[in-house]
């Protein structure tokens, strides 16, 4: 039989090997019981290889979920003002170690709850063993993940207002440069730069309500307190704790606490992807316009790349990959919805499979926010290719003709055809065009683009 001594305060065991005589330090796991076991390294690496890399991250929402449960201890009398000082002096220390780099998770620490709890228990003993009271890692796992995505979903909140300001201020700087209209891939009326960038700071402010409305009302509720899945016997006062750690409300039922893993992190994602089709579609033109064919806008050379064999490219590789990395984002959401699938009620291991596809997907998302707002510091319009590209194309004014025949008493339909039939005899200049852009005063319209209220209403948002 193996000789086993057990290191009081000390989180690990030394078994001798009846074979090799050799002794072996393991890392005593929280779940051990009496008899010790040296865990199969294969389902060691297996279970805990990756997911510690994402508690590496966690680590400080751990500490204040944490920190915040010991008060709620110290509240019910389960932890005296000396242990309760005791162990925020001790989740203070490791907080410390950590923005110095020197409290990182290791393959036998098994995730960063265990790591915590092993320090609080080494440097204080009884005191430490009392920190997980009435919690289970499972609800400490929902508890720092949900303060981890409000602080993650408010950096990305930032992100995306500051870029919507950067699109309203590059619209207003061009906001009467004309410029074709496209439907169906072809010439079809005139608009202008303004128009054209404004579109994308009110579809970023529209994804940042849906943003702000999942955070608000589903993200923001404190899960812990559910324990294991079952509550606890306890008469814990969890609304007290919700405010303690700056939840907005306490998600109520023990076992939708639970059930909501993935849903909630999906959600989120969801919303990610709605900022990344925002995204997707600005690059898309900006790799439709800025080809050789069009011109329409001139890249500066500090975002773009060459060629390793032709000397004349300039390719605008950033807007490629915001474009390529949109479906990553959508099937890092998709993944966390098949995660979720076809599980009973309860908590269950592989449910840490989502932070994978939810690290990635908010850090592409975070990135791509990044990336455009390089590339919108550093285009500007070729305006005479724009003009030109106008004049040489009269179909894009037929519509403007249409109407001004309306305006004169014929009918709609009839100017219609009439105009349709003259298609070759329309010809404008830059003056025309000035005007017809003007012309159009209605809400929204090349000459009322309300970029001004947009403005206000993104920095609103923001407070």
């Amino acid at each position: 039989m193996s000789k086993t001594i057990i290191k009081k305060r000390k989180a690990t065991i030394r078994i001798t090997s009846p074979k090799t005589k050799k002794k072996e330090i393991i890392k005593k796991k929280i779940w051990f019981k009496k008899k010790a076991v040296s865990l199969n390294k294969i389902v060691e690496v297996y279970n805990s290889g990756e997911d510690i890399n994402y508690d590496q991250e966690m680590i400080p929402d751990d500490v204040w979920c944490s920190r915040c449960y010991a008060r709620m201890l110290k509240k019910h009398d389960l932890l005296t003002v000396k242990e309760l000082k005791e162990l925020e002096g001790g989740l203070d220390e490791i907080l410390e170690l950590y923005k110095k780099g020197k409290f990182i998770l290791k393959l036998e620490d098994e995730d960063c709850h265990t790591k915590i709890e092993d320090y609080l228990i080494e440097r204080l003993g009884d005191t430490g063993k009392k920190i997980h009271t009435g919690r289970s890692r499972n609800d400490q796992v929902l508890v720092m993940m949900r303060w981890f995505l409000k602080r993650k979903a408010s950096e990305i909140n930032k992100k995306t207002l500051n870029l919507a300001l950067k699109f309203i201020k590059f619209a207003k700087k061009y906001e009467m440069v004309a410029m074709p209209g496209y439907t169906h891939m072809q010439k079809a009326m005139p608009t202008t730069v303004g128009t054209w960038m404004g579109a994308f700071a009110e579809s970023l402010m529209d994804d940042v309500k849906f943003l702000n409305m999942i955070t608000d009302e589903i993200v923001d509720q404190n899960p812990l307190g559910s324990g294991a899945g079952y509550g606890s016997p306890f008469d814990f006062d969890r609304d007290w704790l919700s405010k303690e750690i700056g939840f907005k409300k306490t998600q109520n039922n023990v076992i939708y606490c639970h059930n909501s893993r993935g849903k909630i992190e999906g959600l989120v994602l969801e919303a990610c992807c709605q900022i990344m089709m925002t995204l997707n579609k600005l690059a898309c033109d900006l790799l439709f316009f800025t080809t050789q064919e069009f011109k329409f806008f001139n890249i500066d050379d500090s975002i773009a790349t060459g060629s390793s064999i032709m000397p004349q490219k300039k390719n605008l590789d950033v807007a490629e990959l915001i474009r390529g990395r949109t479906p990553t984002v959508i099937s890092c959401r998709n993944e966390i919805t098949m995660n979720i699938m076809n599980k009973i009620s309860g908590y269950h291991r592989d449910g840490q499979e989502i932070k994978r596809p939810l690290f990635l997907g908010m850090k592409y998302t975070e990135m791509s926010l990044d990336a455009m707002g390089a590339i919108i510091d550093n285009i500007t319009p070729n305006k005479k290719v724009l003009m030109k590209s106008m004049l040489e194309s009269p179909g894009l004014f037929a519509a403007h003709k249409a109407f001004a025949k309306v305006k004169e008493g014929m009918t709609f339909r009839d100017a219609y055809r009439e105009v349709g039939s003259n298609i070759n005899k329309i010809k404008v200049t830059e003056k025309d065009i000035e005007g017809w852009l003007k012309m159009s005063t209605h809400q929204g319209g090349t000459g009322n683009l309300g970029l001004d209220k947009i403005e206000k209403e993104i920095k609103k948002i923001m407070k």
